[in-house]
């Protein structure tokens, strides 16, 4: 081999590892570029997480009546130290839901950056139950009484004489739910009264009689009915049978009905017979002290005539001597 093959087998061995060295350098140029880059990233990213940026600055709770928002927001270990990302939307809602026996349903939505919306749907109450020992409780639409703080009753109505019979109770209970709600705040009162009747007082002064299994099939149509009755106070809107309205003289009229039908059959009416033996009795008891008056009229009489002829009889025996 010459000297000029030899310098040029020589130039080209050096443009060889030149061009190797030159693409080391520039992957491990790139590597580093990576590294750097990556590391910035983790950096930004580290700082944004971690930053006020995503820390709660808006909570929205809507739906409560009876819970205030401080209550639910602590039920929920809800606060602006909180981070979007940090928070447990299904973990908050459980814990809500599992703290107050009044909400039907919960629900937890939390958004980036900085926003949290706590949405409640509350069991409304229905009815204030006057129990045998005299304590009231709040019914729930659930039927479940309401141990928590009252807020707000809204003048509930209260149900007397059921004596905690929880089968009547459960009736009573399920018609309120079927009642529509304008209806239901304009009664005052629900009493028991004997086999499956209930007695109804209305806010306005009506009374009303009704089956306590069914009264809210009728009773719904209270504010259609209300406007032909003139004279609430004296009158009862009869829904047991038909829709009709009593008054003292239909009343009278019907007892008087009765007691005909009664004695055209042959029957005493059981009230006539009492009302008459207790007539009786009492017209023996005037006679008699008629007669006890008498005997102590005529016995008074005749003393005072014994002393006038006592004191004549004196006054002459005077006189003689």
């Amino acid at each position: 081999m010459n000297k000029k093959n030899q310098k040029l087998l020589t130039k080209i061995n050096n443009e060889k590892r030149r061009s190797s060295l030159e693409k080391i350098k520039r992957k491990k140029r790139r590597e580093l570029i990576f590294i750097v880059t990556l590391f910035l990233i983790v950096i930004a990213v580290f700082t944004l997480l971690f930053s006020n940026y995503l820390k709660l600055k808006t909570i929205d709770v809507e739906g409560n009546n009876q819970i205030t928002k401080e209550e639910i927001l602590e039920a929920g270990n809800i606060n602006n130290n909180l981070r979007t990302w940090s928070i447990k939307d299904e973990e908050i809602q459980k814990n809500i839901q599992s703290r107050f026996e009044i909400f039907k349903s919960v629900s937890v939505q939390s958004k980036l950056p900085s926003t949290i919306k706590v949405k409640v749907e509350e069991y409304n109450f229905i009815a204030q139950n006057k129990k045998e020992d005299g304590s009231i409780e709040i019914i729930m639409e659930n039927g479940i009484p309401y141990s928590g703080k009252i807020r707000n009753n809204y003048n509930l109505p209260i149900l007397e004489n059921f004596k905690d019979d929880s089968d009547k109770l459960d009736e009573i209970y399920r018609n309120l739910n079927n009642l529509k709600e304008e209806v239901r705040l304009q009664i005052s009162e629900i009493i028991n009264d004997d086999g499956d009747n209930i007695t109804i007082y209305m806010k306005d002064g009506q009374k009303v009689k009704a089956l306590r299994a069914s009264f809210s099939d009728k009773l719904n149509y209270y504010d259609e009915i209300s406007k032909y009755i003139e004279d609430k106070n004296n009158t009862t809107l009869n829904l047991i049978n038909g829709a009709y309205l009593e008054t003292p003289k239909s009343e009278k009229r019907r007892n008087d009905s009765i007691k005909q039908l009664l004695a055209r059959q042959g029957l005493k009416d059981e009230k006539s017979s009492k009302s008459n033996k207790e007539e009786s009795e009492e017209t023996e008891v005037v006679e008699k002290n008629n007669k006890t008056e008498n005997s102590t009229t005529n016995y008074k009489t005749t003393t005072s005539k014994n002393i006038k002829n006592t004191e004549q009889q004196s006054v002459n025996n005077n006189k003689n001597e």
